[in-house]
């Protein structure tokens, strides 16, 4: 893979602008408003879920033997695609911030990771739109939405986890 990764962008543009402004923006926040997690911990790792998430199935389909999607401005790996995943750490935040606020269970719960996947489907679209994404090899919006069922369902486990005192468990 020698050559697959700049360290620098060969052109800064709207995309670069755009994921720039929503990090600000998501993560001031995440920062501002009232945490209703017991710990900090609970934040982290809901907002590293999110990154690890994103990296995950973006090395998975946007790279070879699939190649679905490019991210940002090309096939190479630049410092921007690295902070774009960035974007996606407030997104499992917020989930699971709503749905606490508002004490969403059993059927309400299955119509709100719906709502939250079209969402998504909906956020993955602006950033086609504005280049953070450019698809290929015959991909398509609408293949998104399994993939955030399953991760904002996974999301859900994981946090029921984490707060049956899971962390601490993981620690000793």
């Amino acid at each position: 893979m020698e050559g697959s990764f700049l360290l620098v962008e060969e052109r800064f543009g709207l995309n670069d602008i755009f994921v720039i402004s929503l990090i600000i923006v998501l993560y001031g926040l995440i920062f501002t408003i009232k945490s209703p997690f017991r710990n900090r911990m609970i934040s982290f790792l809901l907002i590293m879920w999110g990154i690890v998430v994103a990296g995950l199935f973006d090395n998975t389909l946007g790279a070879s033997p699939y190649d679905y999607y490019d991210i940002m401005d090309g096939e190479k790996y630049t410092d921007m695609d690295l902070v774009a995943y960035l974007l996606y750490g407030p997104f499992g935040y917020f989930f699971i911030y709503i749905m606490e606020k508002w004490k969403i269970k059993n059927i309400r719960l299955l119509l709100y990771i719906l709502a939250w996947s079209l969402m998504g489907i909906a956020f993955e679209y602006v950033n086609v739109k504005v280049g953070v994404f450019i698809y290929k090899n015959g991909y398509e919006l609408f293949f998104s939405f399994p993939i955030y069922l399953f991760t904002q369902t996974a999301l859900v486990y994981f946090y029921k986890f984490i707060i049956s005192d899971g962390v601490k468990t993981l620690s000793q």
